[in-house]
């Protein structure tokens, strides 16, 4: 019960300060809210200055006044967000410009990556492949060591035949040059 007196007896008492302000108490109270830079409370005071005195024209003015300013700054706002989205439109496609350039790059790195080991890969086959003919080359061409080629037996059989006719031409010449020379005694 106590609580409702003192809320009813506050409520007159506001009440009654609210009512006995004059024009000039709402636009002193309304303007320093205006200088103070809380623009939406320094618009309700002048409407309720209004309500009670709608014909004051300091208070008509100040109220335009701080319509017009809360307007302008709904529209810088307006304007900053619209920078804001611009700006932030303009950093999106340049990620996007960038992202695109290193997939770009990537891509092009890895194909230059597959393109070398595919060169790497046919260099490597070339290589075994050589080396395979070389082998093969050198097992047509050297004899294992306790076998000798076609070309080397017939060399040297050509070779010890050759010696052989030299042996006999050289009997022969002996056996015609040769005197028999008798006994002398």
């Amino acid at each position: 019960m106590m609580k409702w007196i003192y809320g009813s007896i506050a409520s007159f008492l506001l009440a009654s300060v609210a009512f006995s302000q004059s024009a000039d108490d709402y636009f002193h109270n309304s303007a320093n809210q205006y200088i103070a830079g809380d623009l939406a409370e320094a618009l309700r005071v002048g409407v309720l200055g209004l309500q009670q005195y709608s014909t004051d024209p300091k208070l008509n003015s100040l109220v335009e006044k701080i319509k017009e300013e809360l307007e302008k700054q709904q529209n810088q706002q307006q304007q900053q967000q619209q920078q804001q989205q611009e700006g932030e439109q303009q950093q999106d496609q340049k990620d996007q410009q960038q992202q695109d350039q290193e997939q770009g790059s990537q891509e092009q790195d890895q194909q230059q990556q597959q393109e070398q080991e595919q060169q790497e890969q046919q260099s490597e086959e070339q290589q075994q492949n050589q080396q395979a003919q070389d082998e093969e080359m050198r097992k047509k061409e050297l004899p294992k060591p306790d076998e000798m080629s076609r070309e080397e037996a017939e060399r040297i059989l050509n070779a010890l035949q050759k010696d052989e006719q030299d042996l006999q031409k050289a009997r022969k010449k002996k056996g015609k040059g040769r005197k028999r020379i008798d006994k002398d005694w």
